[in-house]
């Protein structure tokens, strides 16, 4: 597993690129993911150690934790190699220029860990990825085909926002198989309700 593809999928739902100095940010409500999979990753791909704030301000604080990322080299990888764009991600298309399979798969487990979310539609385990940038969604659902799972794009009015959702018995359980989500309590949830 390529720990930097990982946490570039985790920025780039869950965090933020400053557009004028190497800060990279990552903002999660989940204790037991920031601590057993977040921060080890930064500190296994950048050497640094660092630490949770409460979110206390801006548009989300309700049991929100901040981790800040002073490095320059990842500030700079995650804009050239993963396409996140520095400022408002959502007005720009995300579409990572990685080439192996493999690599594919674990921005993608980053991705489902921060933007992800585990449901049951009609007893049914669904899997359901919320995102107001298509471009993204687009690269997900052509990585999850190329590993044979499938997948549908919708637009929801309610919301004005896109998802992905995998709904067939089968592809949940090849997406299963396949992508160990790196989020304890995700990776639980679909577990007991295969």
């Amino acid at each position: 597993m390529s720990k930097l593809d990982v946490l570039a999928g985790i920025v780039g739902s869950d965090g933020s690129i400053d557009r004028n100095q190497p800060i990279v940010k990552i903002i999660n409500k989940n204790r037991e993911f920031i601590n057993s999979t977040i921060i080890p990753l930064i500190r296994k791909t950048t050497g640094i150690n660092v630490k949770t704030t409460p979110k206390t301000s801006g548009f989300v604080k309700d049991n929100n934790f901040v981790i800040n990322i002073y490095c320059k080299w990842l500030w700079k990888i995650l804009q050239e190699k993963y396409d996140i764009p520095a400022g408002k991600k959502s007005e720009k298309g995300i579409f990572p220029k990685i080439l192996k399979k493999e690599d594919k798969l674990d921005f993608l487990r980053g991705w489902f860990a921060g933007d992800g979310s585990v449901t049951r539609d009609r007893k049914r385990p669904r899997l359901i990825i919320w995102s107001k940038n298509r471009t993204i969604l687009e690269w997900i659902k052509q990585t999850l085909a190329e590993n044979q799972i499938e997948s549908r794009i919708w637009f929801s009015k309610k919301k004005n926002q896109f998802l992905l959702t995998v709904g067939k018995k089968k592809s949940v359980e090849l997406f299963f198989k396949t992508i160990e989500i790196p989020h304890p309590e995700k990776e639980r949830k679909l577990k007991s309700l295969l």
